[in-house]
């Protein structure tokens, strides 16, 4: 009866060892218990930290995405945070104006006047605090319209002055700002040019709306020749020049850059005869113009501009 015992003992013994075997993992080239579930639950905590983190990176990369400005002042740099910009209009001046997003809130505004950078302020409350006029604001430029009308204006290390308001207390007579801006895109309704307007698309993609807010008139030439001309708020013109006979001779746009058609190649622009009141309408279809320097580039030409009674 006694070697019967002995297999139960030596059974019991060998099913304790695969039990154990159960409860342990390979790690390396030694064998050691699983982790606790604890230990599972501290990993799984792991994984989520970086993804808040990167979250968060994220949504403070994004917030000021192309519209941040650099300030160097004192010898360091602090980067802030723009809102959007809004543009307001006084004759042929345009005033760009955008705030900051965080307090204390500041400001920088940009007049120009066609492709004239006339000043630039920067400030807080209504008071600049720095400024600089005309040619002195070096660094400032504005780019072509893209396809979709709107513009990016850069600030390259521009150098602005303390207002002599605030000399005395001063002790930084100067800063430096940099930082791309962009311009959204001027709806037609906003340029108040009812029943006109003539769309300008180029072979680089840019586009804009011609509205002669700056005038209408016409000259004539001493054989007869008329050379109609419509100026936009930003100072560009298009130029029709007609013989006699109200036959098209020559269009010409005058802007950021210079483009024309001569005779033939203008037979998709219409004069109109007076109406009651006097008034003509020229109307450009699918007009081409090409670039009076290079020849390389050229704009298209659809719409209509009314040449007032005179």
């Amino acid at each position: 009866m006694a070697r019967p015992k002995r297999k139960w003992v030596v059974l019991s013994l060998l099913g304790a060892v695969a039990i154990v075997a159960l409860g342990v993992v390979k790690h390396g080239d030694r064998t050691e218990p699983r982790p606790p579930d604890r230990l599972a639950a501290g990993l799984d905590h792991e994984q989520v930290e970086p993804t808040r983190e990167i979250a968060e990176a994220a949504k403070s990369s994004s917030a000021c995405a192309g519209q941040q400005l650099e300030i160097a002042m004192d010898d360091s740099i602090e980067s802030v945070c723009m809102g959007a910009l809004i543009t307001k209009h006084n004759g042929s001046v345009r005033s760009h104006q955008i705030a900051s997003l965080t307090a204390p809130q500041r400001w920088l505004r940009v007049e120009v006047a066609g492709g004239n950078i006339l000043s630039a302020a920067w400030g807080s409350d209504v008071r600049p605090e720095f400024h600089c006029v005309a040619a002195a604001c070096q660094g400032i430029t504005i780019s072509r319209r893209d396809a979709q009308g709107a513009r990016v204006m850069t600030l390259e290390r521009t150098a602005l002055m303390r207002t002599s308001s605030n000399e005395t207390s001063a002790t930084q007579e100067s800063l430096q700002l940099s930082g791309r801006i962009e311009i959204p895109a001027e709806e037609f309704s906003d340029l108040a040019c009812p029943g006109q307007g003539v769309s300008i698309v180029t072979s680089d993609s840019s586009s804009q709306t011609f509205c002669p807010q700056g005038g209408a008139g016409f000259e004539v030439a001493d054989d007869g020749t008329r050379r109609y001309r419509f100026t936009s708020l930003d100072g560009e013109s298009i130029v029709v020049a007609a013989d006699q006979d109200q036959q098209v001779r020559r269009v010409q746009y005058e802007g950021e850059v210079s483009l024309a058609c001569r005779s033939v190649e203008c037979g998709s622009v219409r004069i109109s005869v007076a109406n009651a009141e006097g008034a003509r309408r020229f109307t450009f279809a699918g007009t081409t113009l090409i670039d009076t320097n290079s020849g390389e580039s050229n704009a298209v030409l659809n719409g209509s501009l009314i040449l007032p009674p005179m």
